[in-house]
């Protein structure tokens, strides 16, 4: 096997990937270096100081960390890359064994560390970002990897864990058997319809080289004989009834979808339990984020098995579970507090009822014997599902009600009642949809969007509205599978293109209504925000670049690559007072219709202030706070000096050259 090093340039990968999508993946990274072989070694350079938040997912993958102390306000630009150059031709002049080298970074200056380590005659594997990584860099490597194309991966289809895609390949197994008599299929003829029916399915992310050693690991369910040189697969005649495949399979796209993943019993109500006794013991002090680190350090310390992926895919479920005193209005700002009354076996009750709302949401027949087995690994288990679907709310099981608009239409009361959302309700009742209303073909259409938004906003946005129409007229027909999470996310990505269409025509008006519409759908607390988080950061960014525009006065920085809160430092301290009080505007409305959004931006000013030192940003936190509350600040934007340089903090907002 290949032995692989990992060197991480952690303060140009971070701060890039944080700007385009909140943050930095670093399991997914590992994930890249790990698919090139075995990695015997890992190392990340930064001020951990500076990013101390991602030290504990460091620690987990077994990263070593390499300390590099900041001099004066601002790090030396070059203090990591000296670092990690030294040290990568260090292990290659040492370590022989090492033929594969990964260097995650954009840094043109890591170009010479390329060529030299190819000339020592490694493979050479760069990971960075689109739009922050030297072209010189990518044409020193033999393989360049990137960052954004992995994070468009999730958003384009669902991630196959894997016991979801063992459940998809045993149902393209079942559906190839009837048109063999021996009741075995070639492993080619699988191969293909599994291709056909799911080409994003990626057995290497999933721990195998190939279909064949998914299929060898599961010798409990499947049967592999070789007569001559051809490879066939079967069922093992021990195995369970076979329409209990698909079942099972409708059950696990179900959770996944909704953005559940299902961990099995014992760990399962381990982890619910010990969120329990953490939340009583402590209320008002964790949020689920911080509660979710917290349990990792408690199992970490205590040597039990956990991973983090099985802490959150858990956890999460708090997020629909009515076990709270107080919905959050920010998963990720605000902390938790349990209802007062609560019991431990109440909560994990609750907490695992959410498996059932999401079936039933989707109008699924529920097979209490299946559930059972799927939920607590046994048929017997009937009365305990059973006891969950009677703990299922109204709220939860519903559409959270509907409100008739227009000629005969329904829509969800959540968004029924929401005026920014009108602008896009409107198109999606009086679109004539002419093609037939279809699961497959509406997210087809959406896969589509996804890959031509950024390219043909105009096309993408009838492909989202397509999705959108069919998607809503399968709700109001009952159709089993058919999710209200998807119709709001294509309904979301529609106002996203829509906006950007607008955009670009400079009908500034227009493109108003459809980022508002956007910002009052994708609220945290839905359900659907997990789908378009990544897109929130450039939509404000976009949105408050509406404020210089209208007046001709064009920002020396790119939106799509500015934070929201590195522009409204700048828009704060704008020379034209009128580009100041548009700006001021736009982000009271954002108050009015999503105020997670504004807190998110306070928040980032905050890191800006205290690690950046960036100038301007205490000012404009104070400002974006009194907004928050409801304070009337039109006034103070009349009164800023002269004597910022707003050009200054627009400089530090650019992506240094040598990565253009």
């Amino acid at each position: 096997m290949e032995h692989v090093a990992l060197y991480i340039d952690f303060e140009n990968i971070a701060i890039s990937a944080e700007e385009a999508y909140g943050r930095c993946d670093i399991e997914r990274i590992v994930r890249v270096a790990e698919s090139y072989g075995r990695c015997i070694v890992k190392h990340a350079y930064g001020d951990w100081t500076r990013f101390s938040r991602y030290r504990q997912e460091l620690l987990e993958q077994s990263i070593d960390l390499t300390q590099l102390f900041r001099y004066g306000n601002y790090t030396k630009k070059n203090s990591a890359d000296i670092v990690m150059a030294v040290d990568v031709i260090e292990a290659a002049l040492t370590n022989p064994s090492l033929t594969t080298f990964v260097l995650v970074t954009g840094d043109s200056d890591f170009t010479a560390v390329a060529r030299k380590l190819r000339g020592y005659g490694r493979r050479v594997v760069g990971i960075g970002l689109q739009d922050a990584t030297s072209d010189l860099l990518v044409r020193g490597c033999d393989d360049f990897v990137i960052y954004d194309g992995l994070m468009e991966l999730d958003e384009r289809s669902n991630t196959f864990h894997l016991n979801e895609a063992r459940q998809f390949v045993l149902s393209a197994l079942q559906s190839l058997l009837h048109r063999h008599s021996a009741n075995r299929v070639p492993l080619a003829e699988l191969a293909a319809e599994i291709a056909t029916r799911h080409p994003e399915m990626d057995f290497s992310r999933l721990g195998f080289s190939g279909l064949e050693y998914l299929l060898e690991a599961q010798k409990e369910v499947v049967l592999i004989a070789q007569p001559g040189e051809e490879l066939l697969v079967g069922f093992r005649s021990t195995y369970v009834a076979h329409n209990e495949i698909d079942r099972t399979l409708q059950y696990r796209t179900a959770f996944s979808t909704a953005g559940y993943g299902l961990v099995d019993r014992e760990k399962r109500q381990d982890v619910l339990q010990s969120l329990y006794l953490l939340l009583r013991a402590e209320p008002a002090n964790y949020t689920l984020d911080g509660a979710i680190r917290k349990l990792k350090e408690q199992y970490d310390g205590a040597n039990l098995l956990r991973s983090r992926d099985d802490i959150q895919e858990v956890a999460q479920l708090i997020k629909q579970a009515a076990v709270l005193a107080h919905q959050p209005e920010s998963w990720e700002l605000d902390t938790l507090t349990l209802l007062p009354e609560l019991s431990q076996s109440a909560f994990v009750s609750h907490c695992e009822s959410v498996y059932l709302a999401i079936l039933i949401q989707r109008n699924l027949e529920i097979d209490e014997e299946t559930l059972a087995r799927l939920l607590y690994g046994r048929a017997d288990a009937r009365e305990e599902v059973k006891a969950l679907r009677a703990l299922v709310t109204d709220a939860q099981a519903e559409i959270n009600g509907a409100l008739p608009i227009g000629d005969g239409h329904k829509l969800p009361r959540h968004l029924a009642e929401n005026q920014d959302v009108w602008v896009a309700l409107q198109d999606l009742v009086n679109w004539r949809l002419e093609e037939k209303p279809c699961l497959a073909e509406a997210s087809r259409l959406n896969s589509e969007g996804l890959e031509i938004r950024t390219a043909d906003f105009e096309q993408a946005r009838v492909h989202f509205l397509k999705a959108a129409k069919m998607m809503y007229l399968l709700l109001l027909d009952k159709q089993p599978g058919a999710s209200l999470m998807d119709m709001e996310w294509y309904l979301a990505s529609y106002c996203a293109a829509t906006a950007g269409a607008h955009f670009a025509r400079r009908n500034y008006q227009r493109a108003i209504l459809y980022y508002q519409a956007f910002f009052a759908i994708v609220k945290e607390t839905e359900p659907v925000w997990d789908r378009v988080r990544k897109l929130v950061p450039p939509m404000l960014s976009f949105y408050f670049t509406i404020a210089p525009n209208e007046y001709n006065d064009l920002l020396k920085v790119p939106p799509g690559r500015t934070h929201p809160a590195s522009l409204c430092v700048i828009l704060h301290h704008h020379r034209s007072s009128q580009v100041r009080r548009r700006w001021l505007e736009l982000a009271r409305q954002i108050v009015r219709i999503n105020p997670a959004l504004l807190r998110g931006i306070i928040q980032r000013l905050a890191f800006l202030e205290d690690e950046d030192q960036l100038p301007g940003a205490v000012e404009t936190r104070t400002l974006l706070t009194r907004l928050l509350n409801g304070e009337d600040v039109t006034d103070e934007l009349q009164e800023i000096g002269s004597d910022f340089d707003a050009d200054r903090a627009a400089d530090q907002t650019l992506v240094p050259e040598d990565s253009q």
